[in-house]
């Protein structure tokens, strides 16, 4: 039985991206939408200053508000309680997104965060000290510290404008790079931009941290504790001389991460049945926080604050310091100005460079890997969006300088670096994007198979490599295995097959958790029992049925369950999905066949013929025919047929008078040269082993080649040499074509060079060449020729002598079939026949029907139909 698979899984948008953790999804779907409203604001505000209402602008922001409490009283303009209190949450989801990142996201695997930590701190760095290089020594020297933050949103909206076809794994590689990028820039507002520092306050903002813990630790899930906690925080850090919003990046440090906690999932399903049954405010409230301590307050709370940091706060901070008066005075200032040259260059070159240059050395150096899919090229396309530094290079500005001048001739300096950078990325995006189309799908497995990672189902060194990628829920996939076990038996040991994991969570809901599952099963030695029941099961992928396959299989239900709960093989999955994303995987299933993705047809018999056709060890013919190699690399030694060697050397070619071995023009040559296999033979090696199965075409390109015969009786018992051939021409017939073994061996009379073709791809090339077909096809059909001959009915080509001669005598007698003996003993016409059979004679006759079909061990059934009408009488 042959299996046959049609259809495939698709989902409609990127695997990666519903992969990637709930928080990331959302910071990117917020950040791309806050960069709109953060031009908008921006666009807003410089219109707004440069109006005929101009002045209201800043009369607003600089209209003074103060909280008093007795005595004390803390007063700023608008625009600085903007920045100095409500850029605060701001800076506390960045100091979440940093937790959650070193805790259960992309950073949790340290090997990963060397290239984007490398990139980052070089793009803080080289920034820097151009800065610093073009202001040495001037009044704006304070202000090296504006070029070197990346606007993670602004580079987010321009990545959906300008990167659609970048790889998802772009911008978690950006997203890394701009954690290391905020810790760089917020240390250095936290060290270089403090004024002098209150020791009394800051020990008050330290027990603020300290109350902060505690709370965390006895489990105080409530709201305003912890905003009380801060609120103080915020006031002492404001009179310690550390700028407020430090604060809130350490408060943000400190709000725990973790994966959702199975147990209390449970427990709070428990309390919500508990409720149902029983409706009292004291279960209401339990089963209320057993809810939420099941989600990590990390994520709570971005959940909360994200859309109002994105939608709001930045926004209204982009408003307050945007609104420059654009006129021909600060124009004419800033075109001189080191500020804005130093500002300008340090994000859109600096930034560039520093980014661009640091990765591209990393990966050379080998000093770590991009992630899957991520090319030098788009990681440069991103690079020249880093210059994109607006809401903290504003918000350093105002930290930087006192005089309203250089404020100004900062802020210009980073709107246009921001123009320049988006223009540069989008550029880079058209230019690295080959046009800025969608990019070439690749079709090469990225990354290759790692026997230490990959699920391998047989020996993990088998030469043929099949990969899948599969959604456990996926009913295609699930007949894949099918076509999968029909593989391995037709091929055992030599081939190896690996399963890969491409969830497609928008239309199987279930697949994320089975591939989990497979997983966890996995880490107790049963990936592929598990693999196996999943598959067999497909309506029972929901968690309990889950728990049933396992208990199945009689894995340890608690490691099993808490494993699954806790996401424990979430990334393991994800990386799988990366891997997806990188090889061009579009739809499940999908097969590499070592290592490049087949495309068409994904049954038993297509898989089979792209397996042989990719053996990286050459044909089956190839493998026979390559000479041994002994141990130490030695070169090989030229193998005996079978037979015993007649004297090949020093023989003359022999003529072609009747045109069934013509000689090929350099074209052809070339053709069957580039289609072929190409060997150096030595003197007495065997090319073709008379009797083998599986043989060659043979095409003669330097030297000659003899064609050997057994000896027939009389003849001494000695082989003989039907003919030499010489360069151009070449050896095979229509019988090879029809998978018969050879019967005469082909050895390499003198050194030389030979092309040898398979029968599948000799096929291919007549197929797409009607020259070289119509030659090779007409010197077949000559060869054939020469053993029908003019006589009509059966001719027996063999000695009457044999024993089985006899027996086909005595068939062809009572079957009253017509026939004529030739007798290669006594016979020229016969032994030249012979010689164009390619058909095994151990001593047996052969038969040539009229319509020059090759008959070996007829039967009487088979002479009767050959012989058709001949018959006597």
């Amino acid at each position: 039985m042959v299996t046959t698979l049609a259809g495939s899984s698709r989902t409609g948008s990127a695997h990666l991206a519903a992969q990637l953790s709930a928080p990331v999804r959302r910071l990117i779907r917020s950040g791309v939408a806050g960069a709109g409203l953060m031009v908008a604001a921006t666009l807003l505000a410089l219109a707004w200053a440069n109006s005929p209402w101009g002045s209201s602008y800043d009369r607003l922001w600089h209209t003074e508000v103060a909280l008093r409490f007795g005595d004390a009283q803390i007063a700023m303009d608008l625009q600085h309680w903007v920045n100095d209190g409500l850029m605060v949450f701001f800076f506390f989801l960045i100091g979440m997104e940093v937790r959650r990142e070193l805790s259960m996201g992309e950073l949790v695997q340290r090997s990963r965060l060397r290239i984007p930590a490398l990139a980052a701190v070089a793009g803080l760095v080289l920034p820097a000290l151009i800065y610093l290089a073009i202001n040495a020594g001037g009044e704006g020297a304070v202000g090296w510290g504006i070029p070197m933050a990346t606007d993670t949103a602004f580079v987010l909206g321009a990545l959906a404008l300008f990167g659609q076809h970048c790889p998802i794994q772009l911008r978690v590689f950006l997203l890394s790079l701009s954690v290391v990028d905020d810790i760089g820039a917020l240390s250095a507002i936290a060290i270089f931009y403090s004024d002098e520092i209150d020791l009394v306050a800051l020990g008050i903002a330290g027990a603020c941290v300290l109350a902060f813990i505690g709370l965390s630790r006895m489990q105080v899930w409530r709201g305003p504790a912890y905003f009380a906690v801060g609120a103080v925080m915020w006031v002492a850090m404001y009179e310690s001389g550390v700028h407020a919003t430090i604060g809130g990046v350490v408060l943000g440090l400190l709000v725990s991460a973790y994966p959702p906690r199975r147990a209390e999932i449970e427990r709070a399903g428990s309390l919500a049945r508990a409720f149902r049954q029983s409706p009292e405010p004291g279960v209401a409230r339990e089963a209320k926080l057993s809810v939420e301590r099941a989600v990590s307050p990390n994520e709570r709370i971005g959940a909360v604050l994200v859309p109002w940091s994105s939608y709001l706060v930045v926004p209204v901070f982009a408003l307050a310091n945007a609104g420059v008066r654009i006129d021909g005075a600060l124009l004419e200032r800033a075109l001189t100005s080191r500020v804005t040259i130093g500002v300008f260059v340090g994000l859109a070159v600096g930034k560039l460079l520093g980014v661009g240059l640091a990765a591209t050395l990393a990966v050379r150096l080998r000093l770590g890997v991009l992630p899957p899919g991520v090319s030098l090229g788009s990681v440069w396309s991103g690079a020249a969006l880093t210059g994109l530094g607006f809401t903290v290079s504003l918000f350093v500005t105002d930290l930087a300088f006192d005089d309203a001048e250089l404020r100004e001739e900062a802020t210009v300096g980073i709107l246009a670096a921001a123009v320049v950078s988006a223009a540069l990325g989008a550029l880079f995006f058209r230019l690295l994007g080959r046009g800025g189309g969608a990019p070439e799908r690749p079709d090469a497995l990225d990354p290759p198979v790692d026997p230490a990672v990959d699920h391998i189902r047989g020996p993990v060194d088998a030469p043929l490599t099949l990969v899948e990628y599969g959604d456990m829920e996926c009913p295609f996939c699930g007949r894949a295995t099918g076509v999968v076990s029909e593989l391995r038996g037709r091929f055992g040991d030599d081939l190896r097959y690996v399963f890969r994991h491409l969830p497609l969570v928008e239309v199987h809901p279930h697949a994320q958790l089975a591939a989990e599952a497979t997983e966890a099963a996995g880490a107790q030695g049963r990936f592929w029992e598990m693999h196996d029941r999943l598959f067999a099961h497909q309506d029972e992928l929901d968690a309990p049925g889950l728990l049933d396959h396992a208990a199945g299989l009689g894995l340890d239900l608690e490691r099993f369950a808490r494993e699954l709960g806790d996401g424990t093989y979430g990334q393991r999955v994800r990386d799988d999905v990366a891997g997806a994303e990188a090889s061009g995987v579009e739809a499940t299933p999908t097969f590499f066949v070592n290592g490049v993705r087949h495309a068409g047809w994904a049954g038993t018999d297509e898989l089979a013929a792209a397996l042989l056709r990719t053996d990286p060890r050459g044909t089956p013919t190839e493998r026979a025919a390559a000479p041994a190699r002994e141990p130490g690399g030695r070169s090989p030694v030229a193998m005996s047929p079978w037979v015993r060697l007649p004297a090949v050397g020093g023989l003359a070619e022999t003529p072609d008078p009747t045109g069934a071995s013509p000689r090929l023009d350099a074209r052809q040559l070339a053709v069957l040269r580039r289609a072929g296999r190409r060997r150096t033979t030595t003197a007495g090696e065997v090319l073709v082993q008379g009797g083998s199965s599986e043989w060659d075409f043979v095409v003669v390109l330097e030297g000659t080649v003899a064609v050997v015969e057994d000896a027939e009786p009389g003849d001494g018992e000695q082989p003989r040499v039907v003919s030499v051939v010489g360069p151009g021409r070449f050896l095979g017939g229509l019988n090879m074509l029809a998978g018969q073994r050879a019967v005469r061996s082909v050895i390499a009379a003198t050194p030389g060079a030979v092309v040898t073709l398979t029968v599948q791809r000799l096929r291919q090339v007549i197929a797409a060449d009607r020259e070289l077909a119509d030659v090779i096809m007409r010197a077949f059909l000559l060869r054939r020729a020469m053993l029908i001959g003019r006589a009509s009915g059966l001719r027996v080509v063999g000695d009457p002598r044999w024993p089985a001669s006899t027996e086909l005598l005595e068939t062809l007698t009572a079957h009253r079939i017509a026939h004529r003996w030739l007798d290669p003993a006594e016979d020229a016409t016969a032994r030249s026949m012979l010689a164009e059979i390619d058909a095994l004679q151990e001593a047996r006759p052969v038969v040539v029907a009229s319509d020059g079909r090759v008959l070996i061990d007829p039967t009487a059934e088979d002479l009767l139909r050959a012989a058709g009408t001949d018959r006597v009488g």
